[in-house]
């Protein structure tokens, strides 16, 4: 849901006549009351700022779709599926798990055993061994 200023700012100045009133039951001096709201008002802004400027995770997903995200580019061990063009291929990736799909990379394009591999992922290596395997029947 999107910021309402209006709203917020309308909430904001309810509280505060609260605020005031008590305050003054309170027998403050009208220059701690203006102390006091000056702060509150510079908390309203910069909360208003962070609300106005925030990406909700939804907008935040529909950017990833679309860009090349940063985290994919560090994560490529695992992500690297997504650089194939086709894309029923790329579908089928996708619903392998991470982890198998970090042992093709790291097998195919690092040129590491399956024993390395196994000790890295703490899997057994006859598992890497058919991870890659089916991972291979996919892409061919």
């Amino acid at each position: 849901m999107a910021y309402n200023h209006g709203l917020a700012k309308k909430k904001f100045e309810t509280e505060w006549q609260k605020k005031e009133k008590q305050y003054r039951e309170l027998c403050m001096t009208e220059e701690q009351i203006n102390a006091i709201r000056e702060f509150d008002e510079k908390e309203f802004r910069a909360d208003r700022t962070y609300f106005e400027k925030k990406v909700s995770l939804a907008e935040a997903d529909e950017f990833s779709q679309t860009t090349i995200d940063e985290f994919v580019i560090d994560n490529i061990e695992e992500n690297w599926y997504e650089y194939i063009t086709d894309s029923e291929k790329r579908k089928m990736l996708r619903n392998v798990p991470a982890n198998m799909r970090r042992a093709f990379y790291l097998n195919k394009v690092l040129e590491m055993t399956q024993q390395e591999i196994s000790s890295i992922l703490l899997i057994p290596r006859r598992t890497i061994g058919w991870w890659i395997v089916k991972i291979a029947e996919i892409i061919e």
